[in-house]
């Protein structure tokens, strides 16, 4: 017969292995220590150079950054990637750490937004390629203003981290969406036929004085002296919200040109479409000077129609009214 003490014993004995036996798979479905901290793709970092594709798709749509010889692009709109938004995409991917391990339950997926693709799913996948290897990964919902849930595809184990990466699948999100940046003061001429009432244009001898109006209709005087000259501005740092295959028909819209002191002639056409507004435009030169400047320009506007928001294509085409 067992002692009150043995007794005693052996309970404690099995209370503290009952604990232990509870306690591992909790210790199990824990973040390793080795694991926080490390990479989620490792190896993109020092493929960075070699990547030739991204691709990020949801909800069955998608964009395809592809690089060439002349750089980085938007296969979907035969346009110039934006290189900043780009390169911060890929040092995001490859610098991303595990922060915690989540759920490894599919059915606690969606919670995150770590699910595999389709219809209904909230997640971005996205895939980086390079010649010898693809790095795959689904990107969820934001966890605070530095980390988000991700999911390696094929793993089970939905991870927090971070830094956050920025991973819109719309296309017209990734062109670069700066089209001229011509600083004011290089512009020597401004020529308008607007929309309605009468064309004008204004010159100037020099980048310090005021562009004036010219050959202004009988009874119409420039309301005053600098009031012409901001037009001189509208090519500086304009964007645009998306770009096409401008349209066979040559547009019966407003349309502008201006002129440069060293001989870059630029003309822009705009259309109205419901409350869509879009411009496409030529480029020439008048001297070898700015020929070079002026292929390049050309290069990116030939056979293209941009959208623009509604104020800056109104400050495009104004009419003379607003001057006299």
């Amino acid at each position: 017969m067992m002692s009150p003490r043995r007794v005693v014993t052996l309970l404690a004995v099995a209370l503290v292995v009952g604990a232990v036996a509870l306690w591992l798979p909790g210790r199990r479905a824990a973040a390793p220590a080795a694991q926080v901290g490390s990479l989620v793709l490792p190896g993109l970092k020092t493929g960075l150079d070699a990547l030739r594709s991204v691709r990020l798709e949801s909800h069955g749509a998608g964009v395809t950054l592809v690089r060439g010889e002349a750089g980085w692009s938007v296969e979907e709109r035969h346009y110039p990637a934006d290189p900043v938004k780009l390169r911060k995409l890929l040092l995001g991917l490859a610098e991303l750490k595990v922060a915690e391990e989540k759920t490894s339950d599919p059915s606690n997926y969606a919670r995150l937004g770590v699910e595999d693709p389709g219809p209904e799913a909230a997640s971005v996948r996205v895939e980086a390629k390079t010649p010898s290897a693809s790095y795959g990964l689904l990107v969820g919902k934001v966890a605070d203003n530095r980390s988000s849930y991700v999911r390696v595809p094929g793993t089970a184990t939905s991870l927090l981290a971070s830094p956050q990466v920025a991973v819109d699948a719309d296309p017209k999100r990734w062109i670069d969406a700066t089209l001229v940046d011509l600083p004011a003061d290089r512009i020597e001429s401004v020529a308008v036929w607007p929309a309605t009432g009468p064309a004008w244009h204004a010159t100037r001898a020099a980048a310090t004085d005021g562009l004036t109006l010219q050959d202004l209709p009988k009874g119409k005087t420039q309301r005053s002296a600098g009031i012409v000259t901001p037009v001189a501005a509208m090519l500086t740092g304009l964007h645009i919200e998306d770009v096409a295959s401008a349209p066979d028909a040559a547009p019966a819209g407003p349309r502008v040109e201006l002129r440069t002191f060293d001989g870059v002639v630029i003309g822009l056409h705009g259309r109205s479409d419901g409350d869509k507004r879009y411009i496409r435009g030529s480029v020439r030169s008048t001297g070898e000077a700015a020929a070079k400047e002026a292929a390049a320009l050309e290069s990116r506007l030939a056979g293209r129609e941009f959208e623009v928001l509604r104020y800056k294509y109104d400050a495009l085409f104004r009419p003379l009214a607003d001057f006299t």
